[in-house]
């Protein structure tokens, strides 16, 4: 995967080159010399820029002839003037000279990439959930490999891109990772740290990701769901009653609770000692607190009558939200209905917005926004299909 650093005459490439059997990263320079092609490699970014500076000033003497000029300028200081003249192209270097005074900003302190996502993670540490932490911990990890030593305000964005881009991700992935970047090197740009002047991740593209609409179960296919689930006792070597899986479903199915097993809300509902205070069936209401919720804020949902007598049916006292190896249990489940991991949600947000008619209402208790709701939820179900969902009930 190649990155193209432009500039007029030659240009630098970061690229990934292979021999004998290695791997490893250099930087290329291509251009053309008196007629001639120009390929040259070197291990780091600045020694290419220094043969880049020597090519140009070859180039522009080959182009024009030699003047002889009294000057106080030594020769470094003549070679790269006559090199930042053919960069510019007839341009003024005057203006160019004020552009840059007016507007860059050195870095206030000089910090090394492992100490900014040291800084980082301490930074963040509380303030999000665990999933994103160990997600930011990944981001920073790879940030870490690739600009090892490096201090924050050397790094490019074509050198992150060309980072980005070894990932070979989908659209959405590629999203998520630019995200991550964008925060910490915003971070680093904070007034009170300015360890860089300006954030290279800004300039990066962010794909357009068109969202068609959800996936969901129709009443029939849910009543069919939760018929096999009340009989179902798993693998006859685990030894559980019958409709042990019944109250994770019924959570994810009629409270549109996140669940995933092995860090949504769903799990750590489970991971609970005093599950009574987030399940309150007395008041009829499940309260998910930012400790449990992936927005990090608090939600509630209210318990309607088909979920407190699957509660009550199937009390988690005596069947718990999760047992050992959930993820095999639920994945058997999935696969013998064809679900997808948040097709349940999809379900309930619907047949919620359905039933009632209130996109505040059913944002509120899903989590999502009323745009969210109204774009991709509203009239998916009829009245009389919802009015079904919401009485299925045990029937054992």
């Amino acid at each position: 995967m190649e990155v193209t650093m432009k500039a007029a005459g030659f240009r630098i490439r970061a690229i990934h080159a292979k021999e004998h059997g290695c791997k490893y990263r250099t930087f290329q320079i291509v251009g053309y010399l008196h007629g001639e092609r120009v390929r040259r490699r070197f291990k780091s970014r600045d020694e290419a820029l220094g043969e880049k500076n020597r090519l140009e000033v070859a180039a522009a003497n080959a182009d024009g002839a030699l003047k002889p000029v009294s000057t106080r300028l030594n020769t470094a200081q003549v070679a790269e003037a006559e090199a930042v003249f053919a960069r510019l192209g007839g341009r003024s270097l005057s203006t160019a000279v004020e552009w840059f005074l007016a507007n860059y900003r050195p870095p206030a302190v000089e910090m090394g990439v492992e100490a900014a996502a040291e800084a980082f993670l301490a930074n963040r540490s509380g303030n999000i959930s665990a999933a994103v932490a160990v997600d930011y911990g990944k981001v920073l990890a790879l940030l870490c490999r690739t600009f090892a030593g490096r201090a924050m305000h050397t790094i490019e964005t074509a050198e992150i891109e060309a980072m980005m881009a070894t990932r070979g991700q989908a659209k959405k992935s590629w999203n998520n990772l630019r995200t991550y970047l964008h925060a910490i090197f915003e971070f680093c740009a904070h007034d009170r740290r300015r360890w860089v002047t300006r954030n290279p991740v800004k300039a990066i593209h962010q794909h357009e990701i068109a969202r068609g609409l959800p996936q969901i179960l129709t009443a029939a296919q849910v009543a069919e769901l939760f018929g096999f689930l009340e009989s179902c006792a798993g693998p006859e070597r685990c030894k559980h009653h019958p409709g042990y899986l019944v109250p994770y479903f019924a959570l994810a199915t009629f409270a549109g609770i996140r669940p995933s097993v092995d860090s949504g809300e769903l799990r750590k509902l489970h991971e609970l000692a005093d599950k009574s205070r987030v399940i309150d069936e007395q008041i009829g209401v499940i309260r998910i607190t930012p400790e449990l919720a992936k927005t990090n804020s608090l939600r509630q949902i209210t318990i309607q009558p088909n979920l407190a007598a699957w509660l009550r049916r199937y009390s988690i006292g005596e069947f718990p939200i999760m047992v050992e190896n959930m993820p095999d249990h639920v994945a058997r489940v999935r696969r013998r209905f064809h679900l997808s991991n948040d097709v349940l949600r999809h379900t309930f947000v619907s047949m919620h917005v359905a039933k009632w008619r209130s996109l505040g209402d059913t944002a509120l208790q899903a989590g999502n926004s009323e745009g969210i709701i109204k774009k991709h939820y509203l009239n998916l179900v009829t009245d009389s299909e919802a009015d079904l969902f919401w009485r299925i009930s045990p029937v054992l």
